[in-house]
């Protein structure tokens, strides 16, 4: 490594001037001093000879650009510092990954500032790209949607409602987006096809998220799609964003989800634990077999026989019930090979945002938290590599 950084050394200081000669620039700058600049490579640090350059609108150092240098980094070396950074578990780690991989004493603080500024040109390269649609219609195109929180520095808190006892909060809401095609296996059941996983964040109104999510969908085949399932926990959020850009897609209820809130509900009209247990199975089993209006009948019957304040917590929890019938009708949805479990944008929570930026200890500004978690959703997308072939040499 130590040799071929001393070769490359050699030849930008002796080979590459003679490629730029001052005929090659514009009449109105002119060579002012030849300066040198230490510059990190993938072989290790070499020293730079480049000709300083002054003209009417600045300085400018033309072997810097032709280079596509950010600050001291070459290209190469600026997009392993992005993937350590936003796939280790800090910017610390990915330093000491750096140095033990590749020799390059890289500080986490120089990583961090790196994903940042090239987080915002990756948002747009990734929502913009250009991307054939499949040849065939897609069969089933899933959607998913949900929400997580990730600490926040005090600053970022400010005005903002929360959990805690006196109302504040210690985390902001990031929402995940995941589009999927799917198969069907041996068994004949729906089966995620990995490669197709393709993963949206943003801290933004549920109007920006929507806008990344639809462009997704949309690179995905979502006009040519014979069946779109989204699917989705009972946040009445998700269902609205669902009238508004995803209309007449297949809506259903995740059923882990469903079946929480009808334990809940089992709880309320029983007080002693083995009854609550017989029949919380009991429904569940129901539930997936479209029995909800047998249930919603049964459970007002019970609430009819409890005092005030507990028919009145009844009646309210079946309510969640009746708003997303529609949505929970299970066994109909798997005779149509659709999934009813939400397993791949929960799997998106944990994997891109819980491993990255919910570890003890983290407290995140916005900006910080977004840019990492744009390059963790490119490389979860498969599309980092993509990327790189069109990296902002200019940045």
């Amino acid at each position: 490594m130590k040799d071929t950084a001393a070769f490359l050394e050699a030849f930008l200081n002796h080979e590459l001037p003679q490629l730029l000669p001052p005929s090659k620039l514009k009449k109105e700058e002119r060579l002012h001093s030849w300066r040198k600049r230490s510059i990190t490579t993938l072989f290790g640090p070499i020293l730079l000879h480049r000709a300083y350059y002054l003209g009417p609108k600045g300085s400018c150092c033309p072997l810097d650009d032709q280079l596509g240098l950010c600050d001291q980094y070459t290209p190469a070396v600026a997009q392993l510092m992005c993937w350590t950074g936003a796939m280790d578990p800090s910017f610390e780690q990915a330093s000491e990954s750096l140095r033990r991989l590749t020799g390059l004493d890289i500080p986490g603080r120089q990583i961090q500032r790196i994903i940042r500024r090239f987080a915002s040109h990756s948002r747009e390269w990734k929502k913009n790209r250009m991307e054939k649609e499949p040849q065939k219609p897609v069969t089933i195109l899933n959607i998913q949607a949900d929400m997580t929180g990730i600490p926040m520095r005090p600053e970022e808190l400010i005005d903002i409602k929360g959990k805690q006892s006196d109302g504040s909060a210690k985390t902001r809401q990031i929402k995940i987006g995941c589009v999927f095609t799917q198969a069907i296996d041996s068994k004949g059941q729906p089966q995620r096809i990995p490669s197709s996983s393709v993963y949206v964040s943003s801290f933004g109104e549920v109007h920006d998220f929507s806008n990344l999510l639809h462009a997704e969908a949309l690179k995905a085949g979502y006009a040519r799609a014979q069946k779109v399932v989204f699917l989705g926990d009972g946040a009445e959020w998700i269902w609205n964003m669902v009238e508004k850009r995803f209309r007449g897609s297949v809506q259903i209820v995740d059923f882990y989800h469903a079946c929480e809130h009808l334990h809940t509900l089992c709880e309320t009209l029983e007080s002693d634990s083995g009854c609550i247990d017989a029949l919380f199975h009991a429904w569940r089993r129901r539930l997936k077999n479209n029995g909800l209006p047998g249930i919603i009948r049964k459970a007002e019957k019970m609430a009819s026989l409890l005092s005030r304040v507990r028919k009145k917590s009844v009646l309210e929890q079946l309510a969640y019930f009746r708003t997303n019938a529609a949505r929970m009708t299970y066994r109909s949805f798997r005779r149509n090979g659709f999934f009813i479990g939400s397993g791949a944008v929960e799997g998106a929570c944990r994997h891109i945002v819980c491993q990255r930026a919910k570890l003890s200890g983290m407290r995140w500004l916005i900006s910080g938290a977004d840019a990492v978690l744009v390059f963790r959703c490119l490389i979860k997308s498969n599309l980092f590599d993509d990327y790189c072939v069109v990296w902002p040499y200019a940045a």
